[in-house]
């Protein structure tokens, strides 16, 4: 049975450099670290602005603004009734839905809610309905 073993580590010996040739890593880091470098085109008396306002700021500004009539904004624009249909969403899940029970009137997404439907009384579904402001006399 033959047994190795790792070679014996030798010491290294520091080689001294010579005064004259500059550290290539001493250069790199003054190169790279350019927040100390002396930026001579930079004004030391430069401030900048404010750049955040709260909202109280903005809206005390918008009210002062004076606006020509012609000019749309949020409050004074004026559009026709949308020719597209109404959106209409899961009065359970608030997804949107693509079936309305016949029987009750509740909207609902999918089979699962549709049973879950089929459990509820008729002051449940009275709510529901109510919360859409469709409240429908059940009988």
């Amino acid at each position: 049975m033959v047994i190795y073993r790792a070679p014996k580590r030798t010491k290294k010996v520091a080689i001294p450099k010579s005064p004259n040739v500059e550290d290539s890593s001493d250069t790199v880091v003054n190169v790279l670290n350019l927040t100390m470098a002396n930026k001579s085109f930079k004004s030391t008396k430069y401030t900048t602005p404010k750049k955040w306002k709260n909202l109280k700021q903005i809206l005390t500004m918008e009210k002062a603004q004076e606006y020509n009539l012609n000019v749309p904004t949020y409050q004074n624009i004026e559009c026709p009734p949308s020719i597209r249909p109404q959106k209409k969403y899961c009065d359970i899940t608030g997804l949107s839905a693509k079936y309305t029970d016949p029987k009750s009137g509740l909207r609902y997404h999918n089979t699962e809610i549709y049973q879950f439907i089929r459990t509820l009384g008729v002051p449940s579904i009275q709510a529901y309905l109510g919360s859409r402001n469709a409240a429908v006399v059940l009988k």
